[in-house]
């Protein structure tokens, strides 16, 4: 057996089975959900936990944990791990971010899931964790990217 082939069966072994893995899109539609057990937790910067509250980075974080996906903590660090995509490619379950302090710039610094049909849920300082529609212009002029999560 060559080098090459034990090393691909030896990597295939490790994979779970396929009926221990989930796809792709029951991952997205954990993550949508996830985010509705939330609804009305209150904000609290650097909060991470729902009973005490949560900031709009700990709530993405801890959604995407609840689907067996890990991000990184800030909002500019899950900015960097998460993948590009097209407009027309954004789907349930991305990750919707925003320049808050700096509008019109790509200074990353709020975070939200986008949970379909022009609606995305964060934790806002004003209302804690809701719902809110990416065409309110409030948001749209300081939108600065959908990106997806590296497992998606």
């Amino acid at each position: 057996m060559s080098r090459t082939f034990a090393l691909l069966l030896a990597a295939a072994c490790a994979l779970p089975s396929p009926a221990a893995a989930k796809s792709i899109a029951q991952a997205r539609a954990e993550v949508v959900d996830a985010t509705m057990v939330y609804l009305n937790t209150p904000y609290l910067w650097g909060g991470m936990h729902p009973d005490t509250g949560m900031d709009c980075s700990a709530f993405v974080k801890l959604v995407y944990a609840r689907a067996g996906l890990g991000l990184p903590r800030v909002s500019r660090d899950q900015f960097k791990a998460a993948g590009r995509l097209p407009p027309d490619g954004v789907l349930p379950g991305d990750i919707i971010f925003f320049a808050m302090k700096n509008p019109g710039t790509a200074k990353v610094d709020h975070v939200g899931i986008y949970a379909g049909k022009g609606f995305f849920v964060h934790a806002s300082f004003t209302n804690g964790v809701h719902i809110d529609s990416v065409q309110n212009p409030y948001y749209y002029a300081r939108l600065v990217a959908v990106r997806k999560h590296p497992g998606f």
